[in-house]
């Protein structure tokens, strides 16, 4: 063979995955040392990649990270959240002497799996922080399970050694927001997000939790974090209720625009969003510092750039009242 083979002929002569490979071609941990005999064996004997560019990706000199931001334009969004974390996490590049480059879920939605590890692999990337996933981003799941790269993940749990998750504790900032307008045995609206969102089911749990601690009526709609949903929802049913949960600030303001102006209504959102202030003052919400967390995510992006294990990062958050 000649060095125009591929990775996957790499992997078939040494009979690994594709995945194997790359991650002994750039000197993971988790890797015996057999496997990594055997591929190395191959690549030096096929002339795969030259030495020189062996010896670089083993010395792990790349530092280019890239961020990948979800942005679902199916439904209502708000900028505010994407541009906190991205401004966050650009800053705390800069400072470290890091390139970071910003990709899209639109730039890969037509790829499979494999294509994807390729496409970030070819632009000298093997760390991604993947911001907004959620549990069906199978390409995601792929780069860290069999792409051979190093991920972060902002507010989802997946596991494994290259893996770091930084993430506030959703389930007991949803407890603590909701026990300020819920009293004991009260009937309460909890609006929660979307069906395949990881913070979706940690705030729900956290809901769940307050609901048999204090007893309440508890009745759970779906508004899958689009504020016109949860007008809609608020606006059928919304005075049957002493309190409403929102698992989110955008929800929270279309609940509040659907009751009247004097209800008694207590109303509670999630996030902590500007415009909360202006759209809905006097909601109770738990608010994240997204500047913060993108900060903290190429930090955790960084020591599994210099070939530290994965670990999970919790960033704290507060409860507080939104008010002009």
């Amino acid at each position: 063979m000649t060095g125009r083979i591929g990775i996957k002929d790499v992997a078939e002569l040494a009979g690994v995955s594709a995945g194997t490979v790359s991650k002994v071609l750039k000197n993971y941990s988790g890797v015996s040392e057999e496997t990594r005999r055997k591929v190395m064996e191959v690549v030096e004997r096929t002339g795969y990649i030259p030495n020189s560019v062996a010896s670089a990706l083993s010395s792990k000199t790349n530092k280019r990270i890239a961020l990948f931001i979800y942005v679902n334009d199916k439904m209502q969004q708000i900028d505010e959240i994407n541009m906190l974390f991205i401004l966050g996490a650009f800053d705390r590049a800069r400072k470290d002497g890091l390139e970071l480059i910003t990709v899209f879920n639109a730039s890969i939605e037509n790829l499979s799996n494999e294509e994807t590890a390729g496409y970030f692999h070819s632009t000298h990337v093997d760390t991604v922080i993947a911001f907004g996933l959620n549990k069906n981003d199978e390409k995601i799941h792929y780069l860290a399970k069999e792409g051979g790269m190093n991920l972060v993940v902002v507010d989802a749990y997946l596991e494994g050694d290259n893996v770091s998750t930084v993430m506030i504790d959703h389930s007991l900032g949803q407890y603590e927001t909701a026990e300020q307008i819920c009293s004991e045995g009260s009937r309460v609206l909890y609006i929660k997000g979307k069906e395949d969102g990881y913070v979706s089911d940690m705030r729900l749990e956290g809901m769940m939790k307050l609901a048999e601690d204090k007893k309440l009526d508890l009745r759970i709609e779906s508004g899958e974090f689009s504020e016109e949903k949860a007008y809609e929802i608020v606006k059928n049913a919304g005075e049957e209720f002493d309190a409403i949960v929102c698992a989110s600030d955008l929800m929270a303001i279309g609940a509040r625009r659907a009751l009247p102006k004097d209800s008694k209504v207590k109303v509670s959102g999630f996030d902590g969003i500007r415009l909360m202030e202006y759209a809905a003052a006097d909601v109770i919400t738990c608010r994240q510092d997204f500047y913060n967390i993108g900060s903290a995510a190429v930090e955790a992006a960084e020591k599994l750039l210099r070939g530290g294990k994965g670990e999970n990062v919790s960033i704290p958050y507060s409860v507080t009242k939104m008010s002009r």
